[in-house]
């Protein structure tokens, strides 16, 4: 039962409307479906919950352990986030985040005095480029990426997805060098594309519209390495990372 009218059977298929799904409320479906294959992806907790669960599997870590939150993007509910960090800061547990740094600086700030380790997002330094791949502008973004440099005083490590034909020529990685030198950080993450989550996009009604992007060669990646390195930063290739 949908009261949206979302599950409809044409042409002897179940179709769903996954745009209807997005303001339901009352899950009746995940609630009716017998064979279970129908189910919320998600449920609500508050930050002092999260933090129990944290404290509960603290002891499997070892000695580096600690946590990242991620997302989406996790200073999009600013308060929950600091909130949790500060939890975890005054249990003197280790704490990082992710974000890809196009949220107001007042998102950012109050979580500063309790993160150690800030991984920061690049796509591109080019604002035409990255405005025609990303529909967004780059503007806050580098605005961000330079306040932080100079307010907060744990770690920044600057993070790039390397999407060849996008952002992988020499030019523009010399100009990511240049501006992370220019903020006074040293630091990068390279990733190369992958497309591992291309299965997920037809479950959601979606087309997977990067299929004919290629993934780069090892040889492309430590290429981009070298350069970076020449430059003076310091360049971490996938999962090769001292963190």
């Amino acid at each position: 039962m949908c009261y949206k009218n979302a599950i409809k059977i044409a042409s002897g298929k179940l179709e769903i409307d996954r745009s209807q799904c997005i303001s339901c409320t009352t899950f009746n479906c995940t609630d009716v479906c017998c064979t279970g294959a129908l189910r919320k992806g998600g449920y609500t907790m508050t930050a002092s919950e999260l933090y129990r669960v944290i404290q509960r599997d603290r002891h499997y870590w070892g000695s580096r352990g600690g946590i990242t939150l991620t997302g989406g993007e996790p200073f999009y509910q600013p308060d929950f986030t600091a909130s949790l960090l500060k939890q975890c800061h005054d249990a003197y547990v280790h704490t990082a985040a992710e974000t890809c740094g196009d949220v107001p600086k007042s998102w950012l700030e109050p979580s500063l005095p309790f993160l150690d380790w800030l991984f920061f997002d690049l796509k591109h330094i080019d604002p035409d480029l990255h405005r025609e791949w990303t529909g967004r502008s780059n503007r806050r973004i580098l605005e961000n990426a330079r306040w932080l440099a100079s307010h907060f005083n744990g770690r920044i490590v600057y993070r790039m997805t390397v999407v060849p034909g996008y952002n992988d020529q020499p030019e523009h990685i010399i100009r990511v060098a240049r501006f992370i030198r220019s903020s006074g950080r040293k630091e990068i993450n390279l990733l190369p594309l992958h497309h591992l989550g291309r299965e997920k996009y037809p479950l959601t009604g979606h087309a997977y519209y990067t299929e004919y992007m290629a993934i780069p060669s090892k040889e492309s990646m430590l290429g981009i390495q070298d350069i970076l390195e020449s430059e003076g930063i310091s360049c971490y290739l996938g999962s090769e990372t001292p963190f």
